[in-house]
C-alpha cells in the first residue's frame, strides 16, 4: 500500500511540476513584455503584461530626507512608457533583462526583473487572471 501511495505522489508532484513550467513561459513572457515594453517606449507591449488595477510603488527619500512611498497605477506607467526617452548609452550596450522566478504558487507568481540600461530593478507579483498572467504588483528601486 505504501508504494501505491508514493505511486500516486510521483505523478501528481510531475503533474504540478509540468504546470508550473508551462506556467513559466508565460510568467517570463510577461515580464519581458513589461521590461522590454517600458524601455522600447512600447505602450501596447506593457499595457497587454500589467493587470489594469496595478499597484507599482517605490520608496524613496524627499527634500527633506524623509523617507515616503509613490504610488503609480496602469494608466501612469502606460503615460510614462509613451513619454519616457532613453538615455544616450554610449557603450551601445544591446538591452539585457533577467528574469528570476522566485516562486510560483497556484496561481500567483513572484519575479525579480533586472536590467543592463536603466538604473532600477523590480519586485513583482503575477496572478493568473482569467487564464492570463498579468502583473499586480510592482515595489521597485534605483540603483542610484
Amino acid at each position: 500500500m505504501k508504494y501505491a501511495y508514493l505511486i500516486v505522489f510521483v505523478i501528481l508532484s510531475n503533474t504540478c511540476f509540468a504546470q508550473s513550467q508551462n506556467d513559466s513561459v508565460f510568467i517570463i513572457k510577461t515580464s519581458l513584455d513589461y521590461i522590454e515594453g517600458f524601455y522600447e517606449s512600447d505602450s501596447i507591449r506593457v499595457s497587454t503584461a500589467i493587470h489594469e488595477d496595478l499597484a507599482k510603488r517605490i520608496i524613496f527619500k524627499n527634500d527633506s530626507g524623509f523617507q515616503l512611498i509613490k504610488n503609480m497605477g496602469a494608466s501612469e506607467l502606460i503615460k510614462r512608457t509613451v513619454s519616457q526617452r532613453r538615455k544616450q548609452v554610449t557603450s551601445h550596450q544591446n538591452f539585457e533583462a533577467v528574469i528570476s522566478i522566485l516562486d510560483i504558487s497556484h496561481d500567483i507568481a513572484t519575479v525579480k526583473i533586472t536590467q543592463n540600461i536603466m538604473p532600477f530593478f523590480d519586485y513583482v507579483h503575477l496572478g493568473k487572471v482569467n487564464g492570463q498572467w498579468k502583473i499586480i504588483n510592482v515595489l521597485w528601486a534605483r540603483l542610484e
